[in-house]
């Protein structure tokens, strides 16, 4: 009886420390960047997530604008993902997400000139705006030779706050075409 019940424990200590050394190895970071949005627009769109579970992360999106000719934008988005693979935090997914945005909107002083029949716009200053909102988005994330990761992703978010005196809107987004590496 003795030797059976050292036989079992020894069969299922074994699977035990095979089930720890297969969590242990496993890769839990990942980081990625869009190089699309870097050359076309330009604008630095990067992405960290901490792998929770088999299935859930969370993680951090930024984007900055690069170019003096575009207006002043940046974005930090906060997030958590829900994903539906069968291999470890890949696949299709849903994400909902904070968006906190920073952006300079330009304002302009107007007035009418009756004899020429005309309107005249006087730049007048600017001021900073930073809002949070609230997002959902969808996208997939596959994982080749446990380390390269290629995303898709895309969302859209609803932001709070009066905008009725400036030229921005209440919707914003997020998009991720990147590439990345697994650690």
């Amino acid at each position: 009886m003795n030797k059976i019940l050292l036989g079992l424990s020894l069969i299922l200590g074994t699977f035990a420390v095979q089930a720890q050394e297969n969590t242990e190895k496993q890769r839990k970071n990942d980081i990625l960047a869009d190089p699309i949005l870097l050359i076309a627009v330009p604008l630095a769109n990067v992405s960290y997530e901490r792998l929770i579970s088999q299935n859930k992360g969370i993680g951090v999106n930024a984007m900055i604008t690069l170019s003096d000719e575009v207006d002043d934008f940046k974005q930090i988005s906060p997030y958590f993902r829900y994903y539906f693979g069968k291999k470890y935090a890949s696949g299709f997914f849903f994400e909902g997400f904070i968006p906190i945005t920073m952006q300079k909107d330009e304002y302009y002083n107007s007035y009418y000139d009756s004899p020429t029949n005309t309107y005249y716009y006087n730049y007048s200053g600017s001021k900073n705006i930073t809002t949070v909102g609230l997002g959902f988005g969808v996208g997939g994330k596959w994982v080749i030779k446990d380390r390269l990761v290629i995303e898709a992703s895309g969302g859209i978010a609803r932001r709070f706050g009066d905008f009725d005196n400036y030229d921005i809107g209440p919707v914003t987004g997020k998009v991720m075409g990147g590439i990345g590496y697994r650690f």
